[in-house]
């Protein structure tokens, strides 16, 4: 499964090269490097709920600029977070924290509004979340899609600032890489199979460096 997700992500890479990157000296790039709080939410199992820490997260984006206010945009965010099975049984002890990153490598689509040296924005994007429990070997890897909105404000033609807000959402696969069950107690472990996964929010602002022509 994480080879056949590894080919597509590189198809998509590809197709980013081809539409944006086709001659690089004729482009507007975007370089952006952020940091923000992301909203991580919780996973709904059958005895009760995987609930995960709102925690920093951080990353880059890479944006090409097909016109002067539309970009195909490269990024990627982190998270390291914890979290614990809460059962649904109020009788039964919550389990064990588990300390995890999240990845979310994503290619999308960047509408902005030319307003001068405000311009508000939004995005839409695909690509995929990685789920990497620290304690366990198991990395499971979901297909995601993910829409925001901001705004770039431009304290000169090169440097500017940028904020937003973003809603990813996961889709259906075999687990997250983690596990908890209700025996004699409550114990976790390195697999989750649900097909019910986290909606998840993050806010986020960096500086841009805006790169070619403008």
């Amino acid at each position: 499964m994480k080879s056949k997700n590894s080919r597509f992500f590189i198809v998509m890479i590809l197709v980013l090269v081809t539409l944006g990157i086709q001659d690089l000296s004729a482009q507007t790039l975007e370089i952006n490097g952020f940091y923000g709080w992301q909203l991580n939410g919780k996973v709904k199992l059958y005895d009760g709920e995987f609930r995960m820490q709102s925690a920093p997260n951080y990353g880059g984006k890479l944006a090409v600029g097909l016109s002067t206010t539309t970009f195909i945009e490269l990024s990627y965010m982190r998270s390291d977070s914890e979290g614990y099975f809460a059962p649904y049984n109020v009788s039964t002890e919550p389990g064990e924290t588990i300390q995890y990153n999240s990845n979310y490598i994503t290619v999308g689509a960047l509408q902005e509004v030319d307003v001068g040296k405000i311009r508000p924005f939004g995005t839409l994007g695909m690509g995929f979340a990685i789920w990497a429990p620290k304690d366990y070997s198991s990395t499971k890897w979901q297909f995601q899609f993910s829409f925001g909105a901001g705004v770039k404000i431009w304290l000169s033609e090169r440097i500017g600032l940028r904020v937003q807000g973003s809603m990813m959402m996961p889709l259906v696969v075999n687990g997250l890489g983690f596990g908890c069950g209700i025996g004699s107690g409550v114990s976790c472990g390195g697999a989750v199979y649900t097909r019910i996964t986290p909606f998840q929010g993050e806010f986020s602002g960096g500086i841009i460096l805006k790169l070619g022509n403008n």
